[in-house]
């Protein structure tokens, strides 16, 4: 749940020395802390000067290893967590843009109270908001696997969470991320709570879920697993897998030929699910086969992957993606390019 805050290091940051004031980290820090507010698209005008409540830092500490001077690149990563309902504290991390090198750590603590009796009172929500947001951006940083639900929607995984992405007003829909066990996977054997390796929409209205060396089949219509499962990879419904696949995958997907390819390590397989078997001359490498003209990194591997109308692939591989051209047989061009930056982090308006 990190923003990150780009800035050059300016003149009057400076001492005498040439080299950043101590306590202008402290303000650099605050920048980011705005900057992670209109993020969120909190009003920071109205938030500071709001009648109601206000958020003041009460602890404030920061630890140097290098120097800084006027016109170095840094950028200052955010990374706030909840404490209870009247605070939260927010821990930063000050590196070089050039070379990630280290600079600065430092962390504030912020409590909300009442202007008027200058008592603790409940976070607003759209801090609360802003909260949630941040752990958005870092579950969408580095998935586990993204899934089209019967409802258009994607559903993006990572540890024992997920959110709900809504594709056609390009946001997340309010109150997620949550459980997999509290929402979507309510049915969902204990296993699959903790976490989903991969899996894909088929073409008949059931999902496919994959944990370890088992799977699931989810029925859209009725909004459950469906009986008799988990089932065991190698117990026979997917004819024709390596050996090795049968211990897991990383990533599925279905394309517009017939087709579902999986993948595990820098190895795919291409499955035609008419025939319900692996073609022949499976597996490949990413980099001979589908993967010819990828960038290095997802011929390595990919994270996750879903396809769009069956007419583009989604390829993610920790925190970048490419959108691949099934009709074209190519990238975008373009890519990769970074999910967050790329992939609207906002809540969706209420409708």
């Amino acid at each position: 749940m990190t923003y990150i805050y780009s800035r050059i290091v300016r003149f009057q940051d400076t001492d005498a020395a040439g080299v950043v004031y101590f306590t202008n980290i402290l303000a650099m820090c605050h920048e980011a802390y705005e900057a992670s507010l209109t993020t969120a698209e909190i009003d920071i005008k109205n938030f500071f000067i709001n009648p109601d409540s206000a958020i003041p830092v009460v602890h404030a500490t920061v630890d140097f290893r290098f120097p800084l001077y006027c016109g170095d690149h840094i950028l200052i990563e955010s990374t706030p967590e909840l404490i209870n309902e009247t605070s939260f504290k927010i821990q930063y991390k000050v590196v070089l843009k050039s070379s990630d090198q280290l600079i600065a750590q430092g962390s504030t603590k912020h409590i909300c109270i009442d202007p008027k009796t200058r008592q603790r009172k409940h976070l607003p929500a759209e801090i609360l908001n802003w909260l949630d947001l941040g752990k958005a951006r870092f579950l969408m940083a580095d998935l586990d696997t993204v899934v089209i639900w019967r409802d258009g929607n994607a559903y993006f995984f990572k540890g024992n969470q997920y959110i709900n992405y809504n594709l056609a007003h390009h946001c997340i829909e309010s109150g997620y991320p949550k459980k997999i066990q509290q929402g979507i996977g309510a049915s969902f054997p204990e296993s699959f709570h903790q976490g989903i390796d991969a899996g894909l929409l088929w073409n008949n209205g059931k999902a496919f879920l994959f944990k370890g060396n088992e799977y699931l089949r989810f029925d859209l219509y009725q909004n459950r697993v469906e009986p008799g499962y988990p089932q065991k990879l190698n117990s026979g419904n997917w004819l024709g897998w390596p050996s090795h696949f049968y211990q897991g995958i990383d990533a599925a997907v279905l394309w517009n030929n017939g087709k579902a390819y999986f993948f595990k390590g820098d190895e795919y397989i291409q499955y035609d699910i008419y025939k319900e078997m692996t073609d022949r001359g499976y597996p490949k490498k990413i980099k001979d086969g589908l993967g010819k003209e990828w960038p290095l990194k997802f011929t390595e591997g990919i994270d996750a992957a879903v396809t769009l109308n069956y007419q583009k692939a989604f390829l993610f591989k920790e925190d970048q993606y490419i959108v691949y051209d099934i009709n074209l047989g190519s990238i975008e061009p373009g890519h990769p390019k970074k999910i967050n930056e790329t992939w609207s982090i906002f809540y969706c308006k209420p409708r």
